[in-house]
């Protein structure tokens, strides 16, 4: 696995800058030196349009562009969504996170020797009567590792903060996933394989090969045309959950397709097609 980190303060020629189109020549010598240089220069343009989007530094280790399964991922901590939302005029802050056992009694502190079953963190806006609220079960977060097992509260906070910055600053921050909702092997999936993965959302699939999308394409609604493929593709994928399916690829909360952007559905499209096409190339291979 390889991602981007830290290579000395962002500034002079290794600094992004939001007229950029591609990367400068010292841009390129960094990358390649923590270990990138294998991605693709498409997965490398998606890299620099998210940087320029998010207004996240990638080389002061506030976004990383990181390798699985041959896949390039994008990535961010949970500092680079507290970045975020600190630039957005509507944030209003965030409450101290709480935690929950077995019970369902919601406390401030968590002291159980068992990890606790939920955590749960609301974000504020100043244009929103209610806080977006973003609740992780330790069940289908924990990846059972070392940081898990020894700080499983502190870790599960982190998921339901993630979780909470997306609903609650979904244009700046969907498509991105922090190391603790994704270092897992228990990844929600469907039951077609490549065509309903629920991974969170690649570089790859942020573009399907097709050009990136405009701005105005992240806050303008699904056309119809668009709805009507995607409910025929998904139909032909034998999807059952796919309010389920859509927040995996697109790393926030779906409960209904009406919130759907042209780039989101462009990219659950995407997504059908070339596991169709997967499946098809292993059918005849048989």
């Amino acid at each position: 696995m390889t991602e981007i980190a830290t290579v000395g303060p962002s500034s002079g020629t290794l600094a992004v800058r939001a007229d950029q189109q591609q990367w400068n020549e010292e841009q390129r010598a960094a990358l390649a030196q923590i270990g990138v240089d294998k991605a693709r220069p498409g997965d490398l343009a998606v890299f620099m349009h998210v940087a320029q989007r998010t207004g996240l530094d990638p080389f002061s280790k506030q976004i990383y562009m990181i390798e699985r399964g041959g896949k390039q991922t994008i990535q961010t901590g949970i500092d680079g969504f507290r970045v975020i939302a600190q630039r957005h005029p509507q944030y209003a802050g965030q409450d101290e996170p709480e935690w929950c056992g077995d019970d369902g009694v919601w406390r401030g502190i968590w002291t159980g020797t068992k990890p606790p079953t939920a955590a749960r963190v609301r974000v504020h806006r100043h244009d929103w009567n209610m806080p977006a609220t973003g609740i992780a079960m330790f069940s289908e977060f924990t990846a059972g590792n070392s940081m898990w097992k020894g700080k499983p509260a502190h870790m599960l906070a982190k998921c339901a903060e993630a979780l909470a910055m997306r609903k609650a600053f979904p244009n700046d921050l969907s498509g991105l996933m922090t190391p603790e909702e994704t270092d897992r092997d228990d990844m929600p999936r469907q039951r077609r394989g490549p065509v309903v993965d629920a991974a969170p959302v690649t570089a790859q699939e942020l573009t399907g090969g097709t050009p990136l999308p405009e701005q105005g394409d992240v806050d303008r609604k699904a056309t119809s045309d668009q709805m009507k493929k995607l409910f025929a593709c998904i139909r032909e994928a034998e999807i059952d959950d796919r309010n389920s399916w859509a927040s995996g690829l697109l790393g926030r909360d779906i409960t209904s397709f009406s919130q759907l952007t042209v780039a989101d559905a462009s990219v659950l499209i995407d997504a059908i097609e070339r596991g169709l096409a997967a499946l098809a190339d292993e059918a005849d291979s048989q």
